[in-house]
């Protein structure tokens, strides 16, 4: 079926020749329709090399030819002109065929900077990061672009793993500055400030005062240490979900603060933490609203929680992460959001000696 769709124009064609072909002989003869041939070489212009324009034009003139004698047209005026028409069509084609190559090469180099760029802001978490196996999937809502809104970070610092997740309030590509403003914030912060509230203020600070008027962002920040202790700040964003390591899954009870980069510096001195202690073999599993909200054709919400519990515990958590996008995928084929999963197993046992 891919390739089918792949070589639609070809199929197009060969089945216009054929249906062209078969009216034609089906009706009096004297009155011919090999004129229509003439479209069959810019119909493959679509998507077809230059040497399957030329054969579709040999295949239209002489198929032109055979019709033209069946209506006693061979080698008349008319005849001259449906040559000339299907070589005017070759021409055509031939120049769609040019200018589609430079589109791609375009969309190539357009695609190759996506790439550099996502690299920058948004690299690969570390498979391992401190007592955490770590697995992070991620989806732009915009076509041409491989990264959007939602964001997330893991870094290992002197004060345990700190993890961020969030969502800036739009998607596509005109976030993108924002979001690289945030992560920024977060990793310069990360490093240097021992509390997640001056973390959260460093963060809001930065984008207050070099965002747009409009600008805000959803952020959930973690900080796990060695042993086990989670300690979590929640600013709008929707709080993780807890799996034992007897696969119980649980929303984590979160004290709730407002985004960031309202200009809000009082409220977010307000924000509760809330500790959590994870037992060897628990999860922590990190989703942005694009997988939340994600609809199926009836209308219904993605149940994360529910395919979750329904996961392997005891695959790798890249292919928890896999089965989750796959169920995913299936509930909502077209998603119009952007979505991140980031997956955090607490496997302390594998901590290598120093």
């Amino acid at each position: 079926m891919r390739a089918l769709r792949g070589h639609y124009a070809y199929w197009a064609g060969g089945l216009f020749l054929i249906a062209v072909t078969a009216v034609d002989l089906s009706t009096s003869r004297g009155s011919s329709l090999a004129a229509l041939f003439a479209v069959v070489p810019a119909l493959v212009a679509v998507n077809g090399t230059r040497r399957a324009i030329f054969v579709s034009g040999a295949v239209a003139m002489v198929m032109g030819g055979l019709l033209s004698w069946w209506n006693f047209h061979a080698f008349d005026l008319d005849f001259a002109a449906r040559v000339l028409g299907i070589l005017g069509a070759i021409g055509i084609g031939l120049l769609v065929h040019r200018e589609r190559l430079v589109r791609e090469r375009q969309l190539g180099s357009v695609t190759r900077v996506a790439n550099v760029v996502q690299q920058a802001l948004l690299p690969a978490p570390p498979a391992r990061a401190g007592p955490l196996d770590v697995a992070h999937s991620y989806q732009s809502a915009a076509d041409e672009a491989m990264i959007g809104g939602d964001f997330y970070k893991v870094l290992c610092t002197r004060w345990g793993v700190r993890v961020v997740i969030g969502d800036v309030r739009g998607h596509g590509l005109g976030v993108v500055r924002t979001t690289g403003m945030v992560i920024a914030a977060f990793r310069e912060a990360a490093h240097e400030e021992p509390e997640l509230n001056r973390i959260a203020a460093r963060m809001d600070r930065s984008l207050a005062r070099d965002g747009g008027p409009e600008d805000f962002a959803t952020v959930l920040l973690l900080t796990i240490s060695a042993e086990g202790l989670c300690r979590a700040r929640n600013h709008g964003h929707p709080p993780p979900l807890l799996r034992s390591a007897a696969g119980r899954v649980r929303e984590a009870d979160l004290h709730g603060g407002p985004p960031l980069g309202l200009g809000l510096a009082r409220s977010l001195q307000d924000v509760e933490e809330t500790t959590m202690a994870l037992a060897e073999g628990a999860e922590l599993l990190l989703a942005t609203d694009g997988v939340l909200e994600a609809r199926s054709a009836a209308g219904e919400f993605f149940p994360l929680a529910e395919r979750y519990a329904r996961a392997p515990r005891e695959r790798p958590p890249a292919d928890v992460l896999a089965a989750l996008r796959h169920d995913l995928a299936d509930w909502a084929p077209d998603l119009h959001d952007d979505s991140a999963l980031v997956l955090l197993r607490y496997a302390p046992r594998r901590i290598r000696p120093a």
